[in-house]
């Protein structure tokens, strides 16, 4: 696996470094630690400046990848532009960027411009790293969401794919919302109701991610569905919270060529802004 991690040197880039142990990540991966310098005036000093903190970086990845391969590189001007820079050239599976954890008083529903524009740009997955209060070395807990999209496959095969510890824990989200609801209740009176429209959603959430079920099942995961109804850009970043999740994986339903990227989806957008914890969010390889 090939990961190109932005690094910046702030307490929150240092918690992204931590934030890889969580992750699931194969101990032989390949990690190139990128440094972008935003000042023009002196470039070559600060490109140098630049280098020595990626240096360090790839210093104390090294301690998660002991049979992996860590570069490091510097350089100046946009942060997002070198990034994208960057990833044509290496190819990377996953772009790993770091948000500073909001407070519950901010409500903030927007990421950095840096992290924004690799997420829309990027034509890998991007994973955005948040600092965490976990003390322990308990195993990771991890919420997928889930509807039946390509998308949301692509989810489930790459949290199926990657390595993880003995004993952690998945959510498998499927959230019906009103509009999926309805659509079933032109079909069938009872759902009119109130009493017979969740045993019918849950039905249909546990019919939907069956095969998916199975396939995490089969890698040793510990797994469960939760099926709910509401709003699903409100439900996967609560359920990322009560359950403590270490991350939340998502998948865009738009992922196709660079204008499409744009069009990343509402839910995969606020769920990266708003959550709590780190959100990854899934694209297939073109």
């Amino acid at each position: 696996m090939r990961i190109l991690f932005g690094y910046d040197g702030s307490a929150a880039a240092n918690a992204a470094l931590e934030d890889m142990k969580t992750a699931g990540l194969p101990r032989d991966t390949e990690v190139l630690v990128l440094t972008v310098a935003e000042t023009w005036s002196t470039a070559e000093q600060v490109a140098h400046e630049a280098l020595r903190m990626a240096n360090e970086a790839a210093e104390r990845l090294l301690f998660h990848f002991p049979n992996g391969y860590v570069t490091s590189r510097g350089s100046s001007g946009s942060p997002a532009a070198e990034i994208l820079n960057a990833s044509e050239q290496f190819h990377p599976d996953l772009i790993v960027l770091a948000e500073r954890k909001q407070s519950l008083s901010e409500r903030n529903i927007f990421l950095g411009t840096t992290t924004q524009k690799v997420l829309t740009e990027a034509a890998c997955s991007v994973r955005i790293a948040r600092p965490r209060d976990r003390s322990d070395n308990s195993a990771p807990q991890l919420v997928i969401g889930f509807d039946g999209s390509a998308g949301s496959q692509a989810a489930v095969d790459s949290v199926a794919g990657r390595c993880w510890p003995t004993g952690t824990e998945i959510c498998l989200a499927v959230v019906a919302d009103s509009a999926a609801l309805s659509s079933l209740g032109r079909f069938t009176p009872q759902m009119s109701n109130p009493n017979f429209a969740p045993k019918v959603a849950v039905q249909w959430g546990n019919a939907l991610a069956d095969n998916s079920l199975r396939k995490l099942s089969r890698t040793g995961l510990n797994v469960d569905v939760c099926v709910t109804t509401g709003n699903a850009k409100d439900i996967l970043v609560e359920l990322g919270k009560s359950l403590n999740a270490d991350s939340v994986f998502v998948g865009p339903h738009c992922a196709g060529n660079s204008f499409e990227r744009y069009l990343i989806g509402s839910v995969s957008s606020a769920v990266a802004a708003r959550a709590e914890c780190s959100v990854e969010i899934v694209r297939r390889e073109s």
